[in-house]
């Protein structure tokens, strides 16, 4: 029976997969479609790159994989994951690829979405490995990027005092070896643009320098890593490095899942650990191990009173920008030293998992931040315990999970939730939240209104409906309230974050969406001038359409149209709208493909920006805030010398209407346009 449903399968889809699928979907197109769900200029997202990558040379047997294998992979959500192993722990292995439409919860979307990262293999037996096979059968893989910004700014015009002292351009260089997921070792090196090269406070040639050296699936040793590497427990209480779920139109897409040990290979100089880290497992238990040693950027503190305290050593704050351009900057350039370790102890079984988390930090400096009324619960000496422990539960259609945390200083962050498949064409999820106002961390990053699991008590509710296969509804409501002050906001609020966004997928070639979200919240009233602040309501709320069509075999094309609204108090309202038309080439056995755009925007200010996602060059995003009166285009070209050589060149130009500068500070242009050049080659062998 089985093998009928299957043979009935492949015949619906084949022609379907050989038409839009005949080499897998584009990293870059997987990237445009996920990272615009977290509209962030900040957000890391060239390591979530990496890791598609890593998947497309090495995809998952599906046979094979375990939770924690799936759990990897950021494009399949929870309910999925539990469906296919629900699903062949019942059926037994999958046969093919096309199997996966017999799965609840599998779309042809998702499928398409992950064939480049999954396969389908029988034979499930255990190979050893050669170690002379293992490091040198392996893919090398050199990628170096250019970027520059072709008008000058202030910052590079000026002569002496606070300037950038480098060259405008970016310098990006990455080796690695892989040989499957067994080994891998590489490094990373990056020169920001301003920031010194061969020379002054770089002599060593690049700012930053990042290296690894990892293991996994040895027998006991699941995980080995020495050099810079990301940690990722429970929910992200206490830590969560990387790409992490936040609030996005992947409504259902609430729990965090992954490793809990990956080598670091992306640029962000800040949010990772160095040092040694290792995951050793056996018949469903597993322990966990870190620790790091570590420089990073501080601000020093000028103490007047207390001589008792070595002024040199005391700082107020951590920078975390990564950049080393000018005198200032330079300044408190790794001037601290810090020490965290860690670990854990877990039990997995397929339907349940429960996990032990801990995390001590140390910094070797007086931590003596400024003491503002909102901060006076926030960490104020030099070390930092955590513990927390994480839970799953899948009984049926039915998905428990969360983390309950608590720091040293008797602060404790609650987060629980499900995941609920009322049926095939309705899921359901809730997530509770309560973070004490004193709950201290540094590196967690959970699902949440605020950058941080502190001062805040939340209920997130989603629905996800497929009435017909051609239409998907989804929507969420994120209520939440803080019981203490908050950075710009002087007294206890509340606040609400609501969306809602309909799907048309008429036939392969074409899908629609239109999208609404709307805020509000409490907020200080914008230029007050009265002796105290007050909070007044704040409103945020914008409308989108999306469009994006195939047109033969050669072109797709896409097309949106977004408006948006800020309002604070009485003030006046900000309106804002953007119109761009995107258009892509891409032949089947042609080295050659394009990219290009052209975005119309029109705001009243700054709070009416509208964020859009920018197809980028391998291993790097562009999400530029829109605002003021302009017009923006970009054109990519990627080509393929050979089969081991590819190249990517990327032009784009933003231009304001009635303004004499663009920019502010060192970074403004004497001018209405910014014109970035970007030029990168990737080497395989």
């Amino acid at each position: 029976m089985k093998q009928v449903l299957l043979l009935t399968l492949s015949l619906f889809t084949c022609s379907l997969y050989a038409q839009t699928q005949p080499d897998g979907t584009d990293v870059q197109e997987v990237i445009e479609n996920t990272a615009s769900q977290n509209e962030s200029e900040s957000f890391d997202y060239d390591a979530f790159i990496d890791e598609l990558e890593q998947f497309k040379k090495n995809p998952i047997n599906l046979n094979k994989a375990d939770e924690n294998t799936l759990n990897d992979l950021p494009l399949l959500l929870p309910t999925q994951i539990g469906s296919l192993l629900q699903y062949i722990s019942l059926h037994g292995k999958l046969i093919s690829i096309y199997e996966l439409q017999a799965v609840p919860g599998f779309d042809l979307v998702t499928i398409q979405r992950i064939l480049p990262y999954v396969m389908v293999d029988s034979d499930l037996s255990e190979t050893k490995i050669p170690i002379k096979k293992l490091f040198s059968k392996g893919t090398f893989t050199f990628v170096s990027r250019y970027k520059q910004t072709i008008e000058k700014s202030e910052g590079y015009q000026l002569s002496e005092g606070n300037r950038y002292l480098g060259k405008p351009f970016n310098l990006f260089l990455r080796f690695r070896y892989n040989y499957g997921t067994r080994l891998s070792y590489g490094f990373t090196a990056e020169k920001d643009a301003g920031e010194e090269f061969f020379k002054g406070s770089n002599k060593q040639g690049f700012d930053y320098y990042s290296g690894h050296f990892a293991i996994r699936d040895f027998s006991v040793l699941k995980t080995f890593i020495a050099g810079d590497y990301e940690v990722r427990l429970g929910q992200g209480l206490m830590v969560w490095s990387g790409f992490g779920v936040r609030k996005s139109p992947s409504v259902l897409n609430i729990r965090k899942q992954g490793i809990k040990l990956r080598p670091y290979t992306s640029l962000n100089e800040s949010n990772f650990m160095r040092g040694a880290a290792f995951t050793v497992g056996k018949k469903g238990f597993e322990f966990t191990a870190f620790g790091s040693f570590k420089q990073l950027d501080a601000t020093a503190t000028a103490l007047n009173a207390d001589t008792s305290i070595n002024t040199e050593e005391a700082f107020s704050s951590f920078n975390e920008s990564g950049y080393h351009r000018t005198p200032n900057e330079i300044e408190g350039r790794n001037s601290l030293l810090t020490l965290t370790a860690g670990g854990n102890f877990s039990y997995n079984q397929r339907s349940w998992h429960v996990g032990v988390n801990g995390l001590y930090n140390k910094f070797f400096g007086t931590y003596l931040p400024s003491l503002q009324p909102y901060s006076q619960y926030n960490l104020r000496q030099n070390w930092l315990v955590n513990a927390s422990i994480d839970y799953r539960v899948q009984f049926r259609n039915v998905q428990l999970f969360g983390e309950q945390a608590i720091s040293n200083n008797a602060g404790f962050a609650l987060l629980n939730g499900a995941l609920v498949s009322l049926d095939a064409k309705v899921d359901i999820a809730v997530v509770h939240r309560y973070f004490s106002r004193n709950y201290q961390s540094l590196f967690a990053n959970a699902l949440a209104e605020g950058s941080r699991p502190q001062n805040e008590h939340g209920l997130y509710v989603a629905l996800s409906v497929k009435p017909i296969r051609q239409i998907r509804i989804d929507v969420y409501s994120d209520l939440y309230k803080s019981d203490w002050l908050k950075y710009l906001v002087d007294a206890p609020s509340w606040g609400s974050d609501n969306f809602l966004q309909l799907t048309f997928t008429p036939n392969k070639k074409m899908e629609l969406y239109a999208r609404y979200r709307y805020e509000f919240r409490k907020r200080n009233l914008s230029g007050n001038e009265a002796a105290f602040d007050y909070l007044d309501n704040e409103y945020r709320q914008s409308l989108r359409f999306n469009i994006k069509y195939k047109i033969g075999e050669l072109f797709t094309l896409a097309n949106r149209v977004e408006w948006s609204n800020f309002k604070n108090g009485n003030n006046k309202a900000e309106n804002g709208y953007m119109i761009y038309q995107d258009i892509g080439f891409r032949k089947l056995g042609f080295p050659l493909s394009l990219n290009a755009r052209l975005a119309i925007f029109k705001t009243d200010g700054f709070f009416s920006r509208i964020y859009t996602y920018e197809n980028d060059v391998l291993y790097s995003f562009s999400i530029p805030a829109l605002s003021g009166n302009g017009l923006r285009y970009y054109l990519m070209l990627n080509y393929n010398i050979t089969r081991n050589i590819e190249v990517w060149v990327r032009f784009a130009q933003t231009n304001l209407f009635g303004v004499k500068t663009i920019g502010s500070s060192l970074d403004e242009i004497n001018g209405n346009k910014r014109s970035e050049i970007k030029a990168q080659i990737r080497f395989k062998f």
